[in-house]
């Protein structure tokens, strides 16, 4: 049943399309305007494996990560969504649980004390996760979004005062937020990752701890059907959007050492992605406009989306009475 409240919901990336989806599929008018269709965002060079990470408050994001986990469970049965589940092992430096072991169904831990091929004194859990392949996923998104009523018009917004002042705006702006609605707090974590060609022996990995001079370096192996995606970096504060060389080289050495068989593998692309980072991810009505936000994901866009959306959807319904 449709609203009378019509909704313009800015960015579609992963967050914006999944929070369109949740108010069409409710009833509301819904329009999403956007400077980069889908496949032009950030969200379109994210690795894109349910794993909390660089995101934060750790409750709320716990609790997000584990509203998505049990949405992508369904969404994996849809063979058009491209949602999978794959084994992932992530490494730690420390025998102390993550907090994020809370988000997980206690059914897809495999293991816990999974032995490290690089360091014998670090744990690795082995899980059993969603993975979302983004050239298909978005797509799947959009799709549904228009399916439900929901309309997509591409337009740069520079200034508030450019849109309808009757309409509840939701701000899934990402980094946007930055200038859009003057929020410092909200800060670039560059991300550079290489996709090389697939391959059936590779499995998923990530290192949970610092790595590189500067310790914003990390090890990850994401295996899909149309590549292996490697990482890769999280710099913070920085906006630079050109691959760094000896980056790249540190990536396949990183990864290598986890799984020497990725020294062989063509690399097709090499791709930098700006990650919003904040300290902590702001999902809020704005005390002074007509603005819920839904930004500052760090890390973990995918995984909190489902969550994030939802809550945005329990804002909207609370604020309306």
């Amino acid at each position: 049943m449709k609203t009378n409240t019509s909704i313009t919901v800015l960015g579609a990336g992963v967050s914006g399309l999944t929070t369109g989806i949740v108010l069409a599929e409710n009833g509301y008018d819904v329009q999403i305007i956007t400077k980069d269709l889908p496949h032009e965002t950030t969200s379109a060079v994210a690795a894109a494996i349910w794993f909390p990470y660089e995101a934060y408050p750790e409750d709320k994001v716990s609790r997000w990560s584990s509203e998505s986990f049990q949405v992508f469970e369904q969404l994996a049965k849809i063979s058009e969504s491209g949602v999978s589940f794959i084994l992932f092992t992530a490494y730690l430096d420390t025998f102390e649980k993550p907090w994020w072991l809370e988000a997980l169904p206690e059914s897809h831990l495999l293991n816990d004390w999974e032995k490290s091929p690089v360091n014998e004194h670090h744990r690795g859990y082995k899980m059993n996760v969603p993975l979302m392949e983004t050239p298909i996923y978005l797509k799947y998104l959009l799709r549904r979004f228009l399916i439900a009523g929901g309309d997509v018009s591409q337009k740069e917004i520079n200034r508030l005062a450019e849109l309808n002042s009757d309409q509840l705006i939701i701000n899934c702006t990402g980094l946007g937020a930055r200038y859009l609605f003057d929020d410092k707090h909200v800060f670039p974590i560059q991300g550079q990752v290489l996709k090389v060609e697939p391959d059936a022996d590779i499995s998923g990995i990530s290192t949970e701890y610092p790595m590189g001079e500067h310790g914003d370096e990390m090890a990850y192996i994401i295996p899909r059907r149309d590549c292996i995606v490697l990482g890769g970096s999280a710099r913070k504060h920085e906006f630079t959007m050109t691959p760094d060389e000896e980056l790249t080289e540190r990536i396949i050495k990183y990864c290598a050492s986890f799984q020497p068989k990725i020294e062989g593998l063509n690399v097709l692309e090499t791709t930098v992605g700006l990650r919003p980072g904040r300290s902590e991810i702001r999902v809020e009505k704005d005390p002074h406009l007509p603005v819920i936000h839904n930004y500052g994901h760090g890390g973990a866009g995918y995984t909190v989306s489902w969550g994030c959306a939802h809550e945005v959807l329990n804002i909207l319904q609370n604020d309306l009475g």
